[in-house]
């Protein structure tokens, strides 16, 4: 349990003032993210659960356990008793956060949020946290053939399939971040056909290869002359930032092995190329935007580890670079006390320990690093 970055609608205060309008919440989301303080004690705001951050921390110990040559099945377990123990209290807990809302296996944020685009509810499912559940659940597949957890995978496919908004275009389709928008984010897209492609090679099940690839070629078809992708494709999206990038890189590569659209490849080069050149400083420092420094952020250098550790089947001196960049955040960003900070401004860093933004990506980041493998 711990604090997020995009808590600060939980306050009392953001009740008081009825969550009435769009500036009125992201002057308060961003207010309490940017303080160099933590002001949420003051403001009431209580530790709670995320979801994602539980799916995080789950395939971290999943990882752990490939690594140790450990079976999460327990007619074949020996020394994995702490283990098993870690990942059986994760995955329970991923089960028991699901979101209510729908028949299918969902999951959203544990507060009210608000992006530049839309208004989400507490709990409201979306594809990331979906998509991250997911995932975990099908790591625990991989590892026990356990068919329950395959099933929750593929609860949560329905759910992408039938409850999301897609933007469909003569190159393919865009998923919807909720079920409430019609949002064209190109790292959300590619993450549900990620899932829909890891699914697709397990079942082989026509469906999801077409929605897969149909999602793949719109988001593809969307790279920019340098490689590069923005945000999204509203016009207030147009950004181009680190850790989303990764997303992408990450994202299409699985996408490319699981479907065996090779066509792609060039393209996931071509971004791979952008993410390297523009993203770091000489010694490693994660930018967080292609074309301005700050904030240094812990998501953005871990997902740079998760990204080169990721791209090294494909790109050899990518193993050089996610070795450099582990080290830059546990000598630049990471506590004595253990913990990684959030962000390093220009003129101060916020060292508040938040689960999700940092210490989940982190331990998956380094778990991963560590065991170098999927």
């Amino acid at each position: 349990m711990g604090y997020d970055p995009y808590d600060a609608l939980t306050s009392p205060l953001a009740r008081a003032i009825g969550k009435s309008g769009k500036l009125a919440r992201t002057i308060m989301i961003q207010a309490v993210k940017r303080a160099p303080i933590n002001l949420r004690p003051l403001l009431g705001i209580k530790k709670d659960l995320n979801p994602k951050a539980i799916a995080l921390f789950a395939r971290a110990v999943a990882l752990l356990t490939k690594r140790s040559g450990i079976a999460l099945n327990p007619s074949r377990m020996n020394s994995a008793e702490d283990l098993k123990r870690d990942f059986d209290f994760l995955m329970e807990t991923l089960g028991k956060l699901r979101s209510n809302q729908h028949e299918q296996a969902c999951w959203g944020y544990n507060f009210d949020w608000q992006s530049r685009a839309f208004f989400a509810p507490r709990g409201t499912p979306n594809v990331v946290c979906t998509v991250f559940a997911a995932q975990a659940f099908l790591d625990w597949f991989d590892a026990s053939e356990n068919e329950r957890a395959l099933d929750m995978a593929k609860s949560s496919a329905r759910f992408l399939l039938d409850a999301l908004n897609r933007a469909k275009s003569p190159e393919g389709h865009c998923f919807s971040y909720t079920p409430l928008d019609h949002s064209r984010v190109h790292n959300v897209n590619l993450l549900a056909a990620e899932l829909l492609a890891r699914l697709y090679s397990i079942e082989r099940s026509s469906e999801y290869f077409e929605a897969a690839s149909r999602a793949a070629y719109y988001t593809v078809a969307r790279q920019r002359d340098d490689g590069s992708w923005p945000y999204g494709e509203a016009r207030s999206q147009q950004w181009v930032d680190s850790f989303h990038t990764g997303f992408i890189l990450v994202s299409l590569k699985n996408i490319i092995r699981d479907l065996g659209i090779n066509e792609w490849h060039s393209r996931l080069l071509r971004g791979y190329e952008f993410y390297g050149d523009r993203f770091f400083l000489a010694d490693s420092t994660p930018k967080y935007y292609h074309d301005k420094l700050y904030p240094v952020d812990a998501h953005a250098a871990a997902q740079a580890v998760i990204t080169f550790v990721e791209m090294n089947d494909v790109m050899p001196e990518a193993s050089l670079k996610a070795t450099r960049a582990v080290e830059w955040a546990i000598r630049e960003m990471q506590d004595t006390a253990g913990y990684f900070y959030f962000q390093r401004q220009r003129f101060y860093t916020i060292k508040i320990p938040y689960i999700r933004w940092a210490q989940a990506w982190m331990l998956y980041a380094l778990c991963l690093y560590y065991t170098g493998v999927r």
